[in-house]
């Protein structure tokens, strides 16, 4: 297999369980910690449902123009990500946390999913650029197992 695997999806909620499934054959081809291969896909799941769930309110039904594209890659130990998307504009880098000490009546609702990816990741930067949201992520494999 690869270093490298390039993924475009459609604006469709199964398509996170065809990414999942990616990337547990890239992991087990490369010998990831299982515990890197988890974290990783946690990430993805929860950035892939966002994606396809929000970037794109207002679209037209037949969805032609949403675009989405992965891109994961394997350099020395480090894990490199990158979700590319023409939805709204969107930083989760940026992005307000909810307040974990409240109780659950008083908290808003959203942004647990962010934090999780935050933790799990080692690094994430964004920017907007051209029309695209591009979040890339970096996640070292030996740390993470």
């Amino acid at each position: 297999m690869s270093d490298k695997i390039e993924m475009t999806l459609r604006k469709d909620i199964s398509e996170v369980g065809r990414v999942l499934d990616a990337i547990e054959a890239f992991g087990e081809a490369h010998d990831l910690p299982p515990k890197a291969i988890f974290r990783l896909n946690l990430a993805l799941d929860e950035l892939i449902t966002n994606v396809v769930s929000y970037a794109f309110e207002g679209h037209s039904v037949d969805n032609s123009g949403c675009r989405i594209q992965l891109a994961v890659e394997l350099k020395g130990g480090v894990v490199e990500a990158e979700l590319v998307d023409n939805g709204k504009p969107f930083n989760p880098v940026e992005a307000k946390l909810p307040e974990l000490g409240e109780g659950l009546e008083e908290r808003r609702i959203g942004g647990l999913g962010i934090k999780l990816v935050r933790t799990h990741m080692d690094r994430l930067d964004y920017r907007r650029e051209g029309g695209f949201n591009r979040l890339k992520m970096q996640m070292n494999v030996n740390a993470a197992g």
